[in-house]
């Protein structure tokens, strides 16, 4: 049943349709099927007791404001489902040697037109990246006037980006525990035997398929969410959807909180395997413009002959150059998890495959390289309390919750510590360290190889930070091949932790030796608050954020920088000599990325405006 808050939608254009959500925008790829290739999709996603479909749903396009400068392209019906149906607009558009702005609009309705931004052949994209990208569930919306998808949009008007990256959980699906029937009625069952045994009848797959489609339809059709508390309407979102086409992952939220990380017996209980597998439909539906079982021969995909273990489809992670100098790898750390695996070996070895096939063919073209995943592996270690939380000592607690007597310790799906969840998704969780170690070694090592700088992009955590990894020697950032940032940016939408829990993380952090060569920290780059006060904890910044990146090419001053608030300035001569850590100064040049991460400076202001935190990314010059 739709929620009467919820904004309606109406027929338009000719023939009349009833686009319930979309246009969206995905980007795919370019400069892969030929030299000056861009390529994309649309969605849109109809009613079809209202929609005339008379004549197959078509995208009127406009090259530079040009009226004379037209094509018009037909839609591909992608899926039918529950009295709705998805339909793909596949772009191939060409590359020139200026950037160039392109207006479309459906079926003729040019009063609910749209536009987006190619760049020029030779130049590196500008980048948006965001994660948490909603509500959790008992959050009280209305503590949040600030939207910070307009920030986005207003930035977005100075300086078009042309990519936005999803770093999962770009919609929180945790309602679906107490929503849908079949789910409460499942979550709430104490006997465990019964609680293992329930059957997913076709009823059941029916419910848990209406609650995905309506939930991504609110969210990403109108901006609407309802929450225990409120409902919020984030009107920018949409519109942010139909400008700047997107690439995601996606991470637990996207299913059910803390899915893939639970103990093997609870992850392979009927209706655990059915919300995850239903969930995956509706991501690839919504957030890949893809169905499930559509083939891997769109060269953005990367995949393995394996299905997950418990989603039974194969991983999807994604390759695409972003630009001339900058390539991007968003690595599918959901598919294939479980409780004491990330991803397969198959798919790290599948995914440093593609990437040095990649930069090899660009002949020293690439020189940075973007890896996104759902959750950082460089930030403060919490195993102190996961071992605490894991261990016989809590035993009396859990009886006490299984009685009701402490609401809210244990999870609804098998009676674990709820917090165990969200520390077992972490990279370094205990089970989690080997395989962290490994990987973190062979980006560092294929860094070196391959003469490129690796930069891993994560959120998940409701803080912005940004972990290093550096030679412990000190070198200069710009000839140090061990030098990589974590950036985290977390979150777009929901509510970031308190002060005090963000200054115990601080507390927690320490500079811990990775390899006899290699050492690993948090940067201080939030050295004042974004009132201008000086900060004690410069590590990590509770406040909702999201971050852009661009290549600093014309605008380089060839000065020295150090990492903070982009407005205060910090030039320096040149970089740094000094063996401090903390003093390491990275270089302004052409070839350096600029990545900003945007702080929400007040959460109850209308304004939406943010503080600008910058770090410098130097090309690897070994």
């Amino acid at each position: 049943m739709e929620d009467p808050n919820c904004p309606r939608t109406q027929p338009r254009g000719s023939p009349a349709i009833n686009i319930t959500c979309g246009p969206l925008l995905r980007y795919c790829g370019m400069r892969d099927t030929r030299p000056d290739a861009w390529r994309g999709t649309v969605l849109i996603v109809t009613r079809d007791q209202d929609s005339s479909y008379e004549r197959t749903p078509y995208l009127s396009l406009e090259f530079g404001g040009q009226s004379g400068n037209t094509n018009e392209l037909e839609a591909t019906k992608l899926h039918e489902d529950h009295g709705y149906t998805f339909w793909r607009f596949t772009l191939d558009l060409t590359l020139t040697q200026a950037p160039q702005q392109v207006a479309y609009c459906v079926n003729g309705d040019t009063e609910r037109s749209h536009a987006f931004h190619l760049p020029s052949l030779n130049d590196s994209m500008n980048v948006m990246f965001y994660s948490c990208n909603g509500f959790s569930l008992g959050v009280d919306a209305t503590e949040f006037k600030s939207q910070l998808w307009s920030d986005v949009l207003e930035h977005h008007k100075e300086a078009p980006f042309h990519v936005m990256l999803g770093g999962g959980d770009q919609l929180y699906c945790d309602s679906i525990s107490s929503t849908v029937p079949a789910v409460a009625q499942w979550a709430n069952e104490k006997n465990p035997i019964k609680k293992n045994r329930m059957k997913v009848t076709p009823d059941v797959q029916d419910q848990l398929e209406k609650y995905y489609l309506g939930h991504y339809m609110a969210w990403y059709g109108v901006g609407f969410w309802k929450g225990a508390k409120a409902f919020t309407i984030q009107k920018h979102l949409p519109l942010a959807m139909a400008r700047i086409p997107m690439i995601n992952i996606f991470d637990d939220h996207d299913i059910i909180d803390g899915f893939g990380s639970y103990p093997d017996h609870t992850m392979r209980v009927p209706m655990f395997s059915a919300i995850g597998n239903t969930a995956f439909k509706y991501y690839m539906l919504f957030q890949n413009q893809t169905l499930p079982g559509e083939s891997f021969n769109d060269p953005i995909w990367v995949s393995t002959p394996k299905p997950g273990p418990y989603i039974t489809e194969k991983p999807r992670s994604m390759y695409a150059r972003l630009g001339s100098q900058v390539a991007f790898y968003g690595l599918d750390c959901r598919t294939e998890r479980t409780h004491s695996q990330i991803v397969a070996p198959d798919s790290y070895n599948a995914m440093f495959k593609r990437l040095e096939e990649e930069i090899q063919a660009s002949k020293g073209e690439i020189q940075h390289v973007l890896v996104m995943l759902g959750v950082p592996f460089a930030y403060p270690r919490m195993v102190w309390l996961e071992t605490l939380l894991s261990s016989r000592a809590m035993a009396p607690f859990k009886v006490l919750a299984k009685h009701g007597l402490m609401s809210g310790l244990t999870n609804d799906f098998d009676g674990r510590i709820e917090l165990l969840d969200d520390l077992d998704d972490h990279w370094c969780a205990k089970h989690h360290k080997k395989e962290r170690n490994h990987f973190v070694q062979r980006l560092l090592d294929f860094g070196k190889k391959n003469s490129v700088r690796i930069t891993v992009l994560a959120g998940d955590v409701h803080l912005a930070g940004i972990g290093r990894f550096y030679s412990k020697s000190l070198l200069e950032p710009t000839k140090d091949p061990n030098f990589m940032l974590n950036v985290i940016s977390s979150a777009i939408v929901n509510t970031p932790p308190p002060v005090k829990m963000a200054d115990f993380l601080n507390k927690r952090n320490k500079v811990h030796h990775f390899s006899h060569t290699v050492d690993e920290d948090m940067v201080q780059v939030f050295t004042h608050d974004v009132d201008g006060s000086e900060r004690n904890n410069q590590r990590l910044m509770p406040r909702r954020n999201w971050c852009s990146i661009h290549l600093r090419g014309h605008q380089a001053t060839n000065t020295a920088r150090l990492p903070g608030p982009a407005n205060r300035g910090q030039e320096l001569a040149a970089p740094s000599q000094t063996k401090t850590k903390d003093d390491l100064a990275y270089w302004d040049s052409p070839d350096s990325l600029s990545v900003v991460i945007h702080v929400e400076k007040d959460q109850m202001s209308t304004s939406n405006t943010t503080e600008p935190y910058e770090i410098l990314v130097p090309k690897l010059s070994v």
